[in-house]
């Protein structure tokens, strides 16, 4: 299992990560003692000094393979990834991956945080075969995804380094500090740092807060510590806002002597620009547990709770997310609550923040994801303190490596959050990140349905599903191209297209539920209006000897019907004629009558629908006009020919006006 989170908590909290424990066995206790103690505190950095040392002075074999490997662990540890390889071959070369397989586990892990992921497969594969096939096909897994998810984006995010921030040290957790969101406070380990001792666990100084301001056009000033009041030679960071931003809390880890102590959470007032005097917020009884770790603070939006990562006892395993109510009657934080197994994990849950809508994000091993820490996302939902399903961000969020402390702007869809992925300036650098706009374009091409040439001139009206009405007009080619906001993401268009002496059209098109930017390309066939023709239209039929509409399994006439209702409700200046007919059998007298029933029928439908009567005639042609001739359904087999006679018992229609006025335009 990648553990690099050793080192990254550390950044903040000296000492508030588990360790890979190890026994220097039968190793000479002069040799080991040091380097072992050291490791066990977490001090990876100077450990490595030792093990690297100890290494050139061990005679014994499989003493000298578990230097390497311990020395493989503290570059590994502090994110050294060449000299953790290179250890690790030292170790592998002296055959240690028969006392423990999981090096070419670790092997693997380093190879995919420098994002080599084929290379990782191979080591992968190795511990299967030696060690557990669950695990190694499970990190076989999240590679191929990673290597995938580089080629082929899953999401829009655009991420980029923000250089003028970044140092070659550690540079994590970033917070806005101001309502507009125009200052921002993250941790770091660069040499202007208060704790300018050496951190035994880094080999860099101590972390302190620091400060830096955007200016009107974007650019953020050079970062600042924030002062003796919340600095000091211990590591500081991780922090967070009541909702006023009229007091800051943080996470303070003290060293005293190469001896961890405990990590807690402080605070401390905001004066202008300044900050007032800090001090301890103690949710564990420090007289009688001087160990537990408390630490990364996040408050929500209503200032009413404090989440934050823990190992107090009672949790999942590793450090789990916690959280305390605020009391206004006693104006104290109340007793910690863990956040329930649907949040932690028996990995470690951490770096958790608040959106403005109440969203929880943090930072987890244990959901799943490219490798490392991965940023998730639950939404809030009705209830104390409940939310919805843990999502994993996407790539570029998140990567192989380890991506922590996200942040929004507000409610916009970008913000800042620290990796050490490959590529950056230092150990963790800060990024940027924002999801572009989505662009959506409507093309439409108007043509003559009889002779295919382009119509110029044709209008195009779209509402959209907010109200708003424009109409455009296409060119000399029948073409309109629309682009460049002026549709809009989320929302749906009715279109209609008409042009003068044509028979209108039109259709839908919506950007609703859309996650990618999408090219609305659409033709359109106007038919030029001749007066008394007949024109083809769904199939309207009816049983024998009924003026009923025929709803069958071979036919619905209402729907044929519906049809004409959209025609006609499209081309308000239409007037129509419907024609129906019979088939041959019967009385021409009986038929006569039959088929204008049949016309008042499909008449007495649209009047129904809306349509206005005086912008309908109804015809019966009784038998006159057959479909199919009496000698032609004769010569079909008999079975086939009531289905002739069918065809002939039929509506159509015609136009035969172009030129009405609706009451509420005149």
């Amino acid at each position: 299992m990648h553990n690099y989170l050793q080192a990254i908590l550390t950044r903040v909290t000296v000492s508030f990560l588990i360790v890979i424990g190890a026994s220097a066995g039968a190793f000479s206790q002069q040799l080991f003692e040091e380097a072992d103690q050291l490791f066990n505190r977490r001090g990876y950095h100077e450990a490595s000094s030792d093990y690297v040392a100890a290494y050139g002075k061990e005679k014994n074999i499989e003493n000298k393979a578990y230097i390497a490997f311990q020395a493989g662990e503290c570059f590994r540890l502090l994110h050294n990834h060449d000299e953790a390889l290179e250890w690790y071959d030292k170790a592998i070369g002296l055959k240690y991956f028969k006392v423990n397989s999981k090096i070419y586990l670790l092997y693997g892990d380093v190879l995919r945080d420098q994002e080599k992921f084929y290379d990782a497969m191979e080591w992968y594969e190795k511990y299967g075969k030696l060690g557990d096939r669950l695990t190694a096909d499970a990190r076989i897994e999240t590679v191929e995804i990673g290597a995938l998810s580089i080629d082929e984006p899953p999401s829009r995010y655009i991420v980029e380094p923000m250089y003028t921030l970044n140092s070659p040290s550690y540079d994590f957790a970033p917070m806005y500090a101001s309502k507009n969101n125009s200052t921002l406070i993250f941790a770091s380990s660069r040499e202007s740092s208060e704790g300018t001792d050496e951190d035994p666990i880094t080999g860099e100084s101590f972390m302190d807060l620091f400060k830096t301001s955007q200016d009107n056009k974007g650019r953020w000033s050079e970062p600042e510590p924030l002062g003796n009041t919340i600095c000091s030679e211990s590591n500081e960071g991780s922090v967070a806002f009541d909702k006023k931003f009229k007091t800051m809390y943080f996470t303070r880890c003290v060293d005293n002597g190469g001896s961890n102590l405990a990590c807690d959470i402080y605070y401390a007032p905001v004066v202008g620009n300044n900050h007032g005097a800090s001090q301890p917020l103690f949710l564990v009884n420090r007289d009688e547990d001087d160990t537990t770790q408390v630490g990364h603070p996040a408050i929500s939006p209503d200032g009413r709770v404090m989440v934050f990562a823990s190992d107090l006892a009672g949790g999942f395993g590793g450090k789990d997310l916690w959280y305390s109510k605020f009391d206004k009657n006693t104006d104290s934080w109340g007793a910690p609550e863990n956040l329930g197994a649907g949040i932690n994990t028996p990995e470690n849950d951490m770096f958790p923040t608040f959106r403005k809508d109440g969203s929880l994000y943090f930072s987890s091993m244990g959901h799943g994801g490219l490798g490392g820490f991965d940023i998730c996302k639950a939404e809030v939902r009705e209830g104390d303190m409940a939310f919805a399903e843990v999502e994993i961000l996407p790539y570029p969020l998140n990567s192989s490596s380890d991506d922590m402390g996200l942040v929004f702007q507000g409610m916009t869809n970008s913000g800042v959050f620290s990796s050490n992925r490959p590529g950056g300036k230092g150990q963790d650098d800060l990024y940027s990140f924002r999801l572009p706009p989505m662009e959506f374009c409507y093309k439409a091409y108007v043509y003559d349905y009889d002779t295919g040439m382009p119509v110029a001139g044709a209008d195009i009206t779209l509402e959209s599903s907010e109200g708003e009405v424009n109409t455009y007009t296409t060119d000399g080619d029948g073409f309109l191209g629309l682009c460049e906001g002026e549709i809009g993401e989320g929302i749906s268009y009715n279109v209609e297209v008409k042009n003068e002496g044509f028979i209108g059209t039109g259709d839908r098109f919506s950007s609703i539920g859309l996650t990618e930017s999408t090219t609305f390309a659409r033709e359109y066939f106007l038919k030029e209006i001749i007066l008394e023709k007949e024109y083809d239209m769904p199939l309207v039929l009816y049983p024998l000897n009924s003026a009923d509409l025929l709803i069958d399994e071979t036919v619905n006439s209402a729907d044929s019907l519906n049809y004409l209702v959209d025609l006609l409700t499209l081309n308000e200046n239409l007037v129509v004629q419907l024609e129906s007919h019979t088939d041959s059998r019967g009385t021409s007298a009986s038929n006569l009558e039959l088929s204008q029933r049949r016309a008042e029928t499909c008449v007495n439908f649209l009047v129904g629908k809306g349509i206005s009567s005086d912008r309908l005639i109804a015809v019966g042609h009784g038998e006159d006009i057959l479909k199919i001739s009496d000698a032609q359904i004769a010569a079909l087999p008999e079975e086939a020919r009531d289905a002739a006679h069918g065809e002939n018992r039929r509506t159509v229609f015609k136009i035969v006006r172009f030129d009405y006025v609706p009451l509420d335009s005149k």
